[in-house]
Parts: structure tokens; sequence; C-alpha cells
């Protein structure tokens, strides 16, 4: 086990992937900040009056925190995060990597966990990053805002346990997929459509009860606030530790199964 987290430690350190998208959630991050600082610049001038008055309230309210709440649940720190696990993962199959790890006699299960590890790391690596750029260049624009330490620590701390729920999922989809073209389009649909697709699919259901909620997606919104109650706290643990021990069992049982070659 050693062994293959060491080799995957050092594919992640040459992989270009991770760096790209490490860069590209600092960027979205500015880029976000910027946008809203510039419409908050043009509200007096804009002819519409009610786009006008949203973007005044925003900038009462506008902090470095304020960021944190208003982009962390958009997701796209999770979008390049799936894309990276995508390229990871999926791309030993095709070079012929993984086929020469089995062919050395590394247990499957021991091979698919150093995947879950060292690309949960490297997902953490991404959401601070994100996190930190939303913060800085917030604070900069905006003032830090009103929050405690141990405020900020609680949210950093919970999104990191959907990211790595989201990373489990991804790494799952590739080594089940195998094409990387695949697996980033899938990664990225599970980020971006399938809460929807869950709401759809309980509206045929009369509304009763919501397959949402117990999506992965409910917890970056729920956690992208400084004080979440407590019930929500419970629930989306929950939903993480599910969605991690479900991706890696059925991730095992499909990969022992498969023809790697």
């Amino acid at each position: 086990m050693l062994n293959t987290l060491k080799a995957d430690f050092y594919k992640l350190k040459k992989s270009k992937a991770f760096w790209i998208c490490s860069l590209l959630c600092i960027a979205i991050a500015v880029l976000m900040v910027v946008a809203m600082q510039a419409g908050i610049s043009r509200a007096p001038s804009m002819s519409d009056p009610q786009e006008a008055a949203q973007f005044t309230a925003l900038a009462e309210k506008a902090s470095g925190v304020f960021a944190l709440e208003q982009f962390l649940p958009m997701g796209f720190n999770l979008i390049f995060i799936g894309v990276f696990v995508a390229i990871f993962v999926s791309s030993e199959f095709g070079f012929g990597t993984m086929k020469n790890a089995l062919s050395r006699g590394a247990e499957r299960f021991k091979v698919l966990f150093s995947k879950f590890i060292i690309c949960s790391g490297a997902a953490l690596v991404m959401l601070f990053l994100f996190i930190a750029a939303l913060l800085t260049v917030g604070s900069i624009v905006w003032g830090f805002g009103t929050a405690t330490f141990t405020g900020v620590l609680g949210l950093v701390f919970l999104q990191a346990l959907i990211v790595i729920a989201y990373t489990a999922l991804f790494v799952f989809i590739s080594m089940t997929m195998r094409g990387t073209g695949g697996a980033i389009a899938t990664n990225i649909i599970s980020v971006t459509m399938t809460s929807t697709l869950l709401g759809a699919i309980s509206m045929l259901f009369g509304g009763s009860f919501n397959l949402s909620d117990y999506w992965l997606d409910w917890g970056v919104s729920k956690f992208a606030v400084l004080s979440p109650p407590s019930g929500d706290i419970v629930q989306g643990i929950l939903i993480a530790l599910g969605w991690v021990i479900a991706s890696l069992t059925v991730g095992t049982i499909l990969f022992k199964k498969q023809d790697v070659k």
C-alpha cells in the first residue's frame, strides 16, 4: 500500500492537470470577485432600476466572507476537481500504467484506495486555494467582513468533507469508465446537473420527498454559511460519509471484476 501511495504521489507532482486545475481555481475565484465589483461599480449608471438596486444591495453586504458564502455554492472548484480526477485516474488505463501495476501483484482495493487518498489530498489543495483566493481578493476589495476565526474554520472543514465525498465519487466514476473523455463529462454532469435531475424525478412522485436532499450538492449549499444549524451539519456529514462508503465499496467491487488491458 505504501509503495502504491508513493507512486501515485510522484505522479501527482508530475501531473500537469493538477497544477493547471489548481491555477484555474485561483483564477476563477479572482474573476468572480472582480466581476461582482464591476457590477457594483456600474450600479448607479444601470438603465434597469431593479438590477441597479440588486447591485446596490450587494455593495452594502460585500466582503471577503460574503464572497465565500456567495460563490462556494456555485461549485466551480468542484468542476476543476472532477476534471483533474478524471485525467489523473483514467489516463492510467489509456497509457497501460494500470495494467503494469496490477501485473506486478498490486491489490485492486489498495490501488483504488490509493487513488482516493492522493486525489483527496489534491482536491483539498484546490479547495483551500479557491477559498484563500476568494477571501484574500474579497477582503482587499471590500474588507474581510464580520466573522470569527472559528466560524471560517468550521465552514472550511465542512466544505472539505463534502469535497472528499465528491472526490470518492469522481474516483469511482473514473475507475469504472476508464475513458478520460467520458469520465470528465460524467464528473462535470454529476456536479452541475444531478441535483436538478433528482429534483425533477422527485416531482414525478408529487414532491412528497426530494431526492436532491440526499445528494452532495445539498451539503455544498448548506455548508456555505458560517453557522449552519446543527441538524444540517449532522445530515450533511451523514450524506458525505454515505457517498464515500458507497463509492469506494461499489468502485472496488466493479474494479475487481474489470478486465484491465
